[in-house]
């Protein structure tokens, strides 16, 4: 028979095959006795004129013979009575190329072609963790308590704006100022036009910090709260003072940024920017540290989150959500819910009637930021004020605190780093069925049923290299 020898270097899950050009053929070639065709002895003579010379039989460890329509690898050289004795196994991915080629199965992994949302488990990570901050956009960030505004809960008499029996107002700090001198000075006797009692009297009997109902500062302005300037009435007086008149209950802010891809994202797979490979961390004063899913960058790597603050309450609620940064915001998908207080209450004094005649000190005053300015202007005007009869303070609410509005927001993305993969000997996930010749290279079936027209053994072969991973070549 012929038989085309070669020396030629593959590996042994591949079903590449050598080139007919480079074959050294013999002819005449014949079989020791009682040998088959996946494992046949060739009997070879050393003085074959087809043969180099000298004739090295290491040199060939390669076989291929037409009559049985397969490639063999040379297993072994035996010198036996003047005769090479060829010992050969047989090549099933390079004898059945052509049908495994055509056979359709389903690919686990492929050097050729990969789904780059398939966690890889192949590579594990490294104590290595990359951290990134990157910066978020908030409307209230480094807003400095002269920069806020005052709302004001106020009973009085205006007839529109009501909610329940209060009037709110948004006012700035100069209003707030102004509503302080007016209240502690002689224009509020005056405006009441009061001749049965004296001034003295009429301020230990009457107390219109009663008709003050709350003070909130919010780090805004004073127009994002109302689109009408009103006089501002206490109680039964009109201090002449303009402030917005509040008809926004709810104001809607947004907290912006993007997220940093993994640095390995690209080359690897998108899988590197979810859990566990991926953790995010929202550092939003005043809602604090915000642990996010991951998983809901899916919807698009562009920090897309509503604030609702109650414009009474002060009460704020942080939905984080993420979109595409070109879509539009509503398809942003929320992931998680956090409340806190936005807004900072600050500390009013309630005059109360003093009949014992002592001096009282202000209590309860805040230190630094606008809170303690407030109150350092009601100290200073209730001193002048009791000239006449000196009142009992007390207090009202809780003191908040600017220090939120001096931090700086960001998110913290922390990147766990894969070791170096080799894409070529081992592949990506890509988990479809696919046709074989149509991903070329290193292929790993998660099953395979091939139906090659050859021995059944050979189809075990051929079935155990497809799904252990072979070199489609």
């Amino acid at each position: 028979m012929v038989v085309n020898l070669y020396s030629f270097q593959k590996k042994k899950n591949s079903t590449k095959q050598p080139t007919i050009t480079d074959a050294t053929t013999l002819t005449s070639v014949q079989l020791k006795d009682d040998t088959g065709i996946m494992n046949p002895v060739l009997l070879i003579n050393p003085n074959n004129a087809a043969l180099p010379v000298p004739f090295v039989p290491s040199g060939f460890n390669y076989a291929h013979i037409p009559s049985f329509g397969r490639y063999y690898f040379v297993t072994d050289w035996t010198w036996k009575t003047g005769l090479w004795e060829c010992a050969l196994s047989v090549d099933v991915l390079a004898s059945f190329r052509t049908a495994i080629g055509n056979t359709s199965a389903y690919v686990e992994r492929s050097a050729y072609a990969s789904n780059g949302d398939i966690i890889d488990n192949l590579y594990p990570a490294k104590t290595d963790v990359q951290i990134t901050s990157a910066t978020i956009a908030t409307s209230w960030a480094n807003v400095a308590p002269s920069g806020g505004c005052y709302v004001l809960g106020l009973i009085n008499y205006q007839p529109a704006n009501h909610i329940g029996a209060v009037t709110y107002y948004a006012m700035t700090s100069a209003n707030l100022n102004s509503l302080l001198a007016f209240l502690f000075s002689n224009n509020i006797y005056q405006a009441g036009s009061i001749t049965e009692i004296g001034e003295d009297l009429f301020k230990s009997l009457f107390n219109p910090f009663q008709y003050v109902v709350s003070c909130m500062w919010f780090p805004a302005a004073a127009s994002t709260y109302g689109s009408t300037q009103t006089t501002v009435k206490v109680g039964y007086w009109d201090t002449g003072v303009r402030a917005y008149s509040v008809d926004a209950l709810v104001d809607v802010r947004f907290i912006t940024g993007t997220i940093p891809q993994h640095p390995q994202a690209a080359a690897r797979g998108a899988f590197l920017n979810y859990a566990p490979y991926t953790r995010i961390t929202l550092f939003c004063p005043p809602f604090g540290e915000v642990p996010i899913d991951a998983t809901f960058t899916r919807t698009g790597m562009y920090l897309y989150s509503k604030v609702c603050i109650d414009t009474i309450t002060g009460q704020a609620t942080l939905r984080v959500a993420f979109r595409a940064e070109t879509s539009f915001p509503y398809s942003a998908k929320p992931c998680i819910e956090k409340t806190c207080m936005m807004g900072v209450p600050i500390q009013l004094a309630q005059v109360l009637s003093d009949y014992s005649g002592a001096v009282n000190t202000l209590t309860g005053s805040v230190s630094g930021g606008v809170a303690g300015a407030v109150m350092g202007i009601i100290g200073a005007t209730v001193q002048s004020a009791v000239a006449s009869q000196a009142p009992k303070v007390s207090t009202n609410g809780a003191n908040g605190s600017f220090v939120n509005f001096a931090l700086e927001p960001n998110l913290v993305v922390e990147h766990m780093l894969l070791v170096d993969e080799d894409n070529a000997d081992l592949g990506r996930p890509l988990m479809e069925t696919r046709t074989i010749n149509t991903v070329p290279g290193y292929i790993k079936c998660a099953e395979a049923h091939f139906a090659g027209n050859c021995f059944d053994a050979e189809k075990d072969a051929v079935n155990n290299f497809m799904v252990n991973g072979f070199f489609y070549e």
